[in-house]
């Protein structure tokens, strides 16, 4: 069954954050006497709205990316940029580098996250560039942390403590645990990894042994 046109209009009005009155009175502030009281109501809006991120996280790393993908669209991601953007500069904080256009190749730059923790900075963006559906490549094949096999590489028996550890992520993060044991599962069923007790070992082909 189709929405009805005025129905689809009648949410978009109940689902904005801002009232009609509260937009126009901000679009125009400095003509406005009453700024102050709009302006407080606004802030307390944008920081409720803040505080949801973690939701709308939690939703693009474990809803199946067709069942988004008609609902995200090309502004939306376009605005999201912006609006990262724009809040970088608010703050004078910069805290990713890398190449714009590769996302999944973003790095923390951990001098810019003080005074934030700094597992938590990398965590974050961990979730980002391999959690779950996101870890994906253009190609649609899982997408394993270089990093992770460089260090499982060794060859030594190492427990997921000490995988979070040597990542600097943050232990207590059950996401991050929870996409290092995906991949670690993905490379078990490939043969390049097994289970040693409560620890894992790599026993595929080390870098010295490739051709």
């Amino acid at each position: 069954m189709r929405e009805n046109p005025t129905d689809h209009t009648r949410n978009l009005k109940r689902d904005r954050i801002l009232t009609e009155k509260e937009r126009a009175r901000l679009i125009n502030r400095k003509e406005d006497p009453k700024r102050s009281i709009n302006d407080a109501r606004v802030r307390r809006k944008l920081s409720n709205w803040l505080k949801t991120l973690d939701e709308a996280f939690l939703i693009l790393n474990h809803l199946p990316s067709d069942q988004s993908w008609d609902i995200i669209t090309n502004e939306d991601v376009l605005e999201l940029l912006c609006l990262a953007g724009r809040a970088m500069r608010i703050k004078s904080y910069f805290p990713v580098f890398g190449e714009a256009n590769d996302p999944f190749a973003w790095e923390t730059d951990i001098d810019k996250c003080e005074p934030l923790d700094v597992e938590r900075c990398n965590s974050e963006l961990y979730k980002v560039k391999f959690g779950g559906i996101t870890a994906q490549g253009r190609s649609g094949a899982f997408r394993f942390d270089m990093q992770l096999l460089d260090i499982l590489r060794t060859g030594d028996a190492i427990d997921i403590n000490d995988l979070l550890m040597k990542l600097k992520l943050d232990p207590n993060n059950s996401d991050v645990v929870a996409i290092i044991e995906e991949q670690i599962s993905h490379l078990q069923k490939y043969g390049l990894v097994r289970k040693v007790e409560n620890s894992w070992q790599w026993v595929g082909p080390k870098e010295s042994e490739k051709s």
